[in-house]
């Protein structure tokens, strides 16, 4: 390992100076709330027991009890995270021992060994695509020493290589390094003492609201006391917010000394090829639940869910063209970037970890050569490995019923479903995405397909070039840039000073800047309306040369008919979760009553729309003869969903149920309408291209 690679750098040693004076601010201040407090209580107290003692009567003592409790509540607030434990949930999490794994607890020793740190208490596998180091946490966490678990998801084990998990367990051991995590550590605890004082509140509030309970008398102090802390918080959550920006700030610096520690244990490449990937990765397992989800219904699951996320993530690779490695996809730095095209840089004060590019630039610039631990895949370090991953297969579908017989699907029967989900819900290849984006012209007037002669010159991969496709991702990069720079303007987004395009901008200089970048957007817009209408006067043309122009006008037209209703069927949707939106939550009584009259108002509207929906012949695909119950059952009553203080759950259900069949059939409806015009426009090129074949071979 090179020499200092441990050393914390000075930009680290800055953010931890200031965390610990932000500290030091909070510990002031705190310790003067708590001697305030204790000389409250112990005056409340005295003042209680001698109304008592002067004059003993039920209302002197009701009297005297609520002051006692009012001094008492107050510094049971100040104090009440000491007795604060946060406990990790380990329930999807399996426990494996060095006896199981030897080769994987070697790395894992000899990591510990160079990074100078204490090996984990226990280390653990999950399904996740993800790694982590955790611990059970209390305020005398940061007194007494606590041996730390590591965590490791078998979903990133199944999609990175060897040296990228070596690289990648560094990065976790270096956090909590010997010679420089002890005051980023210290930080982290102090910031969650701080967090549970202002805000993990409600075993408090039940206590409270027990005592309150007890008499009117007692229910007036505990307001009082209720006042009070709320002052209490005021105050502290001026300095939450400094110590939590330092705490940040620091956190972002831990996460650079992390990777440096990586980096010199493994090699700059190997972490920087596993943070390029670990997107697609987690995109292609979270594809596989999403697939099993889906059949559920069918009482079908599968023993080895690992084999799948990996075919997944190399079909996407072979869809975007991403090349193989020794059985891995090499994400490069243009193809993660791909799809983020703006050009501003702000620095985000309230973000953990830095950027992906960020954290990127970093490992370039130390640019440490590979270390090789080994060939292969992560997975296969896995002794027994097929019953290892069937193992933390079968803890993901314990948690469901299938019933005596479930259906077992293997990795065959899994390609054939996710294929025929692929032909069913993705659009053609031959569109490179393009309309992955965008939406064929929906405005088009009749006289548009009355058009005879074309002047188009172009073959149809043209239209969806990656440099055509560029320009999408070029114009949602500005506006995305506008819509930040607009509330920097405003000041919604606090923020002094920004780079946009490599120059340094104030926040009084956004207005020039948003006008110049409002002109290229609608300039973007443009290019891609005139793209669009070539497109599309492209296939029109392929349809009159074919004699199937009647078929390309009713597709075109079922889907400007279905598109035309999704404005204000989604302004619907809208309106009415958001209206039910303080159904979800803990509300006051006195507020669930006012917003129920919102409530009900919306929901005549939102019912107006689901008979309509009945009603109209292009959505009856969607509509099963269940579905057409429900709606009929819920436009005909009149539910009202809260009185005496109490939810109708079975009316409220009836609700949530039906704004989501709302949102299914309207999306799912538009989808297959817009589904079946970019098909049928495949069907026009392979015949176009059919033909030309023919004429070449002639």
């Amino acid at each position: 390992m090179y020499k200092n690679a441990l050393q914390p750098s000075a930009n680290f040693k800055k953010m931890a100076r200031k965390s610990i004076l932000a500290i030091l601010l909070f510990v002031v201040t705190y310790l003067l709330l708590v001697s305030a407090a204790v000389v409250l209580t112990i005056l409340s107290a005295y003042a209680g027991l001698m109304l008592i003692v002067a004059k003993p009567m039920v209302i002197t003592i009701m009297l005297g009890g609520g002051l006692i409790c009012f001094g008492v509540l107050i510094l049971i607030f100040l104090v009440k995270f000491i007795f604060k434990v946060n406990k990790i949930d380990r329930s999807h999490l399996t426990q494996v021992t060095k006896a199981e794994q030897p080769a994987l607890f070697k790395m894992i020793d000899e990591i510990v060994i160079a990074v100078g740190t204490d090996f984990p208490k226990k280390v653990y596998f999950s399904s996740e695509v993800n790694a982590s180091v955790f611990y059970d946490s209390s305020f005398w966490s940061m007194f007494l020493p606590v041996r730390k678990n590591l965590h490791i998801g078998l979903g990133l084990m199944n999609t990175i290589s060897i040296d990228e998990l070596k690289a990648i367990l560094a990065h976790e051991f270096g956090h909590f390094s010997q010679k420089s995590m002890r005051t980023g550590s210290y930080v982290y605890n102090v910031n969650q003492v701080i967090y549970n004082t202002l805000y993990d509140n409600e075993g408090y509030s039940h206590f409270a609201q027990q005592i309150a309970n007890v008499s009117n008398y007692f229910a007036f102090f505990v307001v009082l006391a209720g006042k009070i802390t709320g002052g209490i918080q005021f105050i502290l959550k001026k300095i939450y917010d400094v110590v939590n920006l330092n705490h940040l700030a620091l956190s972002r610096e831990m996460e650079f000394h992390a990777d440096t520690v990586a980096a010199s244990i493994a090699g700059s490449d190997a972490l920087i090829t596993a943070l390029h990937r670990l997107q697609l990765a987690d995109y292609s397992l979270n594809n596989v639940f999403s697939y099993y989800n889906d059949k559920i219904k069918d009482k079908e699951k599968t023993n080895n869910i690992f084999p799948q996320q990996k075919f997944v993530m190399d079909f996407y690779a072979s869809l975007q063209q991403i090349k193989t490695v020794h059985n891995l996809p090499i994400v490069s730095e243009e193809h993660y970037n791909k799809f983020n095209k703006s050009k501003l840089v702000l620095k985000d004060q309230w973000s953990s970890h830095p950027s992906t590019a960020d954290r990127v630039t970093h490992l370039k610039q130390l640019n440490f050569p590979l270390k090789s631990y080994g060939s292969g895949i992560a997975i296969d370090l896995l002794v027994n490995k097929d019953e290892v991953l069937e193992e933390i297969t079968k803890k993901l579908f314990d948690a469901i019923d299938y019933g005596d017989t479930p259906l077992i699907s293997d990795l065959s029967k899994f390609e054939e479903g996710f294929f025929e989900n692929q032909r069913q819900n993705a659009f053609h290849q031959l569109y490179n995405g393009y309309f992955d984006f965008r939406n064929p012209p929906h405005d088009l007037g009749a006289d548009a397909f009355e058009k005879t002669t074309f002047t188009i010159a172009l073959d149809v991969e043209d239209f969806f070039s990656d440099e055509n496709l560029s320009l999408i991702y070029l114009h949602d990069g500005i506006n995305e840039d506008l819509n930040l720079l607009k509330q920097i303007e405003d000041k919604t987004f606090d923020v002094k000073t920004f780079d946009y395009d490599g120059k340094r901008f104030t926040q009084d200089g956004c207005r020039d800047l948003i006008s110049r970048l409002e002109n290229e957007s609608r300039d973007l817009e443009d290019q891609l309306k005139k793209l669009d209408i070539q497109i599309f006067e492209y296939f029109l043309s392929l349809s009159a040369e074919q004699g199937r122009k009647e078929e390309f006008v009713n597709f075109y037209g079922t889907y400007q008919a279905i598109h035309s209703l999704l404005e204000d069927q989604n302004n619907c949707h809208h309106k009415i979760a958001q209206a039910t939106s303080f159904m979800h939550t803990r509300t006051a009584i006195e507020t669930i009553e006012q917003q129920m009259h919102l409530v009900k108002n919306e929901e005549s509207k939102f019912k107006e729309e689901l008979l309509k929906l009945l009603a109209n012949p292009l959505y009856s695909e969607q509509i099963n003869e269940e579905d057409k119950k429900l709606i009929e059952k819920f436009t005909s009553s009149d539910y009202k969903y809260f009185a005496g203080g109490s939810y109708f759950n079975l009316q409220v259900d009836e609700l949530f149920e039906s704004i989501q069949l709302f949102v299914k059939i309207i999306n799912v409806t538009n989808f297959k309408s817009k589904k079946k015009l970019l098909d049928f426009q495949v069907e026009l090129v392979n015949v176009h291209r059919s033909k030309s074949i023919s004429l070449i071979a002639d």
